[in-house]
Formats: C-alpha cells, structure tokens, sequence
C-alpha cells in the first residue's frame, strides 16, 4: 500500500468521524424538539384558528424566542376553540396584560406563537396555567379570499364604467350629430362675437361707474347733512309738542269756567223766560198793558199830554209840542194825536 493511498484512508476516516460527531450533536440538540420534556411555566392559549400550529412550534415576544409549544392543539369542551399549551422557558416571563396572535414567518410560511406585550407594564406577569384568548389574525386564505373579493368588486365597476363610457360615447355621437353642425357652428360663431360686443359695452359702462360712485358718495353726504338737519328739526318739533301738551293742559280749566258760566248764562235766558210768562199769565198791570188795547190807548194819551203840557197841565216852555209860528215844521204838533207804541211792549196782533 502506497503512501498516497494511505492518507486518503485517513482523511476519509477523518471525514466519517467528524459526519458522525455533527450527527450526534443534532441528535443531542434536536432531540428534544416537541418541548414535551422541557422545564418552565405552563400556559395555555385559546385560538379560534390554529392552522399551521404543531407541538415545537416556538414562541416568541418580541422577536425572541422563548418558549415553546409543548403539545398539538386540542378542542374545548364545547367545539368553539382550540387550546395550545406553552412551556416559557425559565428565566422568561409573559407580562399581565398580554395579546396573543398566531403568525408566520420565512418564506414556507412557518407559524409560530407570537406574544405582544401592552404598551404600560404593571408590574405584573401572568400566572402558571393561566389561559390567554389569542385574537384573530389574518391568514393567507383569508387574504386571498378578501383579495378575490375584492378582484370581482373592481371586475364589476370596471364593467359599469365600460357601461357608463359607452353611454357616453353614444350621446357625444348624438351630440355632434345634432349640434355640431356647419349651421350650428356659425351660430355659435355669432353668439360669440355678440358676447365679445357685450363685453366691450360692458367695460365701457364700467368705466362711468367710478364718477357715479363720486356722485353717490356726494349724494350720501348731502342726505347724512339732511338727517342731521331732519334730527334737529325733528329735536325742536318734540320740544314745540311739549309745550303744545303743556298748553293743551291749560285747556280743560278754561272749558270748565266757560261750561259753568254758559250754565250760569241758561240760567239767566230761563229766569227772563219765567218773568215773561208770569207779566204774559200774571194779573198786575203790565199784563193789562199787553192784552187790553182800551187801556194801552189811555195810558199814550195821558203820556203824550203830560209830555206837552207838563206835569200841572201848564205848557212847557221848551218842551217838543208846544203851540206857536216859531216852531219848526217838522216840530209843529200834530192835529192828530199820533199812535206811539210804548217802548218796550210787544206789539197786539
């Protein structure tokens, strides 16, 4: 036997030792790998989906690994969920407070316990045995099916905008059909430089409206004068109407004291009234005078005597009848004796 040959003998034993020694350190390392014998604290999780969740499968907070599944999931007493034991490590603790998901991590879509701790610690940690609700989590089919969902919603309203866009294109069709003639172009030919003429007046007017704005602010000013003359004019006629009241007040006095003595003046109109009808009814001389005649004829008689001839039936020497050529014509007495009524009796029917 070669040299040469010798010494590949050797590195295959080499070689061979070294596979078996790798062996035996993965068998010491993996040996234990359902976490069924290994020691820590017992706690149980609760999920409604445990797919991908085998015993071994690692637990982890925070990105750290530190426990494990210790066992596959089983049902609940009552089918609802499924409950998976967990073994932490020692040393490890979960924080009270906890959430609990199922998730997956690499590229074959590996599912491991994940464990998130509330953002305020108390303090506290959650017990051994004791039971955490994990909350759902979305899987892959689940997002696959909410993607399919979602792929036959935008399928349906991109075949509505077709819809929609051959409706549209329809009706522009009809619109140049039957407004986007020559005519009607020439139309709107028209229509167009009628608005631009317009618009050239009305720039012109708008030119004017700077001096009428002058004009207005004048005017104003004048009309603010006018209500501050019309305030104080307005001022003096509420002063002249106090006064007026004051006057008016005076009033009803003045018609009281002229009520009482147009009642005093009835008074008297009714006291002559009374005296008249007592001379007209009455027996005395004055109601002799106006109802018998014979008598009133007497008494201008003897009246027009005493008045010529005096009281002692001697003529007067001045008096208005006496006898002779000196009197005046007018003065002359008359041969007759004339009829004077007497002042101050009715006249007899």
């Amino acid at each position: 036997m070669t040299a040469t040959s010798h010494r590949s003998e050797v590195y295959v034993g080499l070689f061979v030792l070294l596979g078996f020694g790798l062996l035996g350190w993965l068998i010491l390392h993996f040996g234990d790998a359902t976490g069924s014998h290994i020691e820590g604290t017992p706690l149980i999780v609760e999920v409604r989906d445990a797919t991908g969740i085998r015993a071994g499968v690692p637990v982890r907070l925070g990105g750290v690994e530190i426990g494990r599944a210790s066992g596959d999931p089983e049902l609940n007493h009552d089918y609802t969920l499924l409950s998976i034991p967990l073994t932490i490590y020692p040393g490890n603790r979960v924080p009270a407070g906890s959430t609990v998901k199922i998730g997956t991590s690499g590229l074959m879509g590996d599912s491991f316990v994940r464990i998130i701790p509330p953002e305020v610690s108390s303090g506290d940690f959650f017990p051994p045995g004791h039971r955490i609700l994990a909350e759902p989590t979305d899987s892959l089919n689940d997002l696959a099916g909410s993607a399919g969902d979602t792929l036959e919603e935008v399928t349906l309203t991109a075949a509505e905008i077709r819809a929609a866009t051959d409706q549209m294109e329809s009706l522009f069709g009809k619109l140049e059909r039957g407004l986007l003639t020559d005519e009607n172009i020439e139309n709107i030919a028209v229509i167009l430089a009628e608005l631009r003429v317009s618009a050239e007046h009305l720039r012109k007017a708008s030119e004017t409206f700077d001096p009428l704005l002058d004009e207005t602010g004048a005017t104003l000013t004048r009309i603010s004068g006018v209500a501050d003359a019309a305030t104080t004019t307005l001022a003096g006629i509420d002063k002249s109407v106090g006064q007026l009241g004051d006057t008016l007040a005076t009033i009803p006095p003045v018609v009281s004291h002229f009520d009482r003595t147009l009642g005093d003046l009835r008074d008297t109109l009714q006291s002559a009234n009374d005296l008249l009808d007592e001379i007209e009814d009455g027996d005395g001389l004055a109601t002799a005078l106006l109802h018998d005649s014979t008598l009133k004829r007497d008494l201008e008689s003897f009246l027009d005597k005493l008045d010529r001839n005096g009281l002692l039936l001697y003529p007067r020497e001045g008096g208005l009848f006496r006898d002779g050529p000196s009197l005046p014509p007018l003065l002359q007495p008359s041969t007759e004796r004339e009829k004077r009524p007497f002042p101050g009796l009715k006249k007899q029917p």
